[in-house]
């Protein structure tokens, strides 16, 4: 376990600091909520003779690739990165710059293959970003597991906001919604380059004097990570985990938005507020139960989330789709939030930006990219076959295929993880 025992340190994070930090991490996520949740509903408005025709059917499903194939090396080359030449704020200035120019790409694009391209750009850029200011935040703050949660409550407060502004205030305000156009992008383009300006304002985050003299890249530069099977079993039972999670974040709103619920996208903010619980009783939560059974508790919660969606979708009760909505923050919380702290956990502090490159790999990339295969194939057999007119919409079954992954991933990490880490130091519960 990483020896984090430094008397020359305070006992807690300046408020200044954490203020700073708390404000990269609202401003981290606020551009990807502003037009992430609704993009499907884009999509959709705009496939096959609807709209502008820009989209084939399976789109949404299948666009989600998009994200998951920015995950694949961009992530942990930008560690590499910022662990051996260059600063973590100023890395991260720069990808959320290249961001900006990617949304208003993907806003005025006119066919689906420039609307794809660009958005590969956007995810090899956000990504990265998100596993920078992770860098950033644990690098800064003095106790991070009494710390990091509370930190990270504004991401929640940047994705709460972003849902308001798109599904509340502007309806509100202009009297229509916009759920079904480009607008919520183009916000999430000018969010971004607010990001960009404010990253060159962060703490100094230099590389890392341990990490050894500049070399050739190679596998994230850290083969002792490859090394360390905790960390690399740990990594796989993410890519599990993460898979279930495409059907809630790219169908959740068109599901909502099918079955005439109102404000879509500004009621799926209801599940943020679960979140901002979680992350303030995480301190009390992690050492109650530990870092390990968290984890466990978040798997758990997404078989439940489908389960309810897949009951109140069949028998129209809308207390159980409420309820799917409101337990997000333990799926969120305990599977990205805790799987961050773990990860630092399990990591030497010359590699801990690698190290998150490689969570990001495996939950935004393998997994996504499975979870987007798995969805795709899903829709075009459950919600949206060939050929078939109208479409059918057969939510039930679609929603029952993550529950099972997410059966399996539980039996899978105390089948495998939990007995290896009951027997590893470095998984020490503390």
């Amino acid at each position: 376990m990483t020896d984090r025992s430094d008397e020359s340190r305070p006992a807690h994070t300046p408020l200044a600091t954490r203020l700073r930090l708390s404000a990269m991490m609202f401003l981290q996520y606020m551009p990807l909520g502003l037009w992430g949740v609704t993009v499907g509903t884009y999509i959709a408005a705009n496939t096959g003779e609807a709209g502008a025709g820009i989209f084939a059917p399976g789109f949404i499903g299948y666009s989600t690739t998009a994200g998951a194939i920015g995950s694949l090396l961009a992530p942990v080359l930008l560690g590499y990165l910022s662990d051996r030449y260059v600063a973590a704020e100023r890395l991260l200035a720069l990808t959320h710059f290249v961001c900006f120019l990617a949304a208003r790409g993907m806003a005025y694009s006119e066919s689906q293959t420039a609307f794809y391209l660009w958005l590969l750009v956007y995810f090899h850029c956000f990504l990265p970003a998100c596993a920078l200011t992770n860098k950033i935040a644990l690098k800064h703050l003095v106790d991070s597991e009494a710390e990091y949660p509370h930190v990270r409550i504004f991401s929640t407060l940047g994705w709460i906001t972003a849902g308001l502004l798109v599904g509340f205030a502007w309806p509100t305000l202009f009297g229509s919604s916009i759920e079904a156009t480009a607008t919520p992008i183009l916000l999430g383009a000018y969010a971004s380059l607010a990001m960009a300006i404010y990253s060159l304002t962060l703490p100094s985050t230099p590389p890392e004097p341990k990490a050894g003299k500049p070399g050739v890249p190679r596998l994230s530069g850290s083969l002792p990570l490859l090394s360390n099977v905790p960390l690399m079993v740990f990594l796989a039972i993410n890519v599990l985990a993460c898979i279930p999670t495409m059907p809630y974040n790219n169908y959740g709103n068109l599901f909502l938005n099918r079955h005439d619920y109102p404000n879509p996208a500004a009621l799926m903010t209801l599940g943020q507020l679960s979140d901002l619980f979680c992350l303030w009783a995480s301190p009390w939560l992690i050492a109650r139960f530990g870092l390990r059974r968290l984890f466990s508790f978040g798997i758990i919660a997404w078989l439940l989330r489908y389960v309810l969606l897949a009951v109140g979708g069949y028998y129209q009760l809308s207390w159980a789709v409420y309820s799917a909505i409101l337990i997000h923050g333990v799926c969120y919380v305990f599977i990205y939030v805790v799987g961050v702290m773990y990860v630092d956990r399990l990591t030497d502090a010359a590699y801990r930006g690698a190290a998150q490159g490689l969570l990001a790999i495996a939950t935004m990339g393998v997994g996504n990219l499975l979870g987007a295969l798995v969805v795709g194939y899903s829709e075009s057999t459950f919600l949206t076959p060939p050929g078939v007119t109208p479409a059918p919409y057969h939510w039930t079954p679609f929603w029952m295929v993550p529950a099972a992954i997410s059966l399996v991933t539980l039996a899978a990490y105390y089948l495998v993880f939990v007995p290896m880490n009951r027997q590893s130091p470095t998984a020490e519960e503390g």
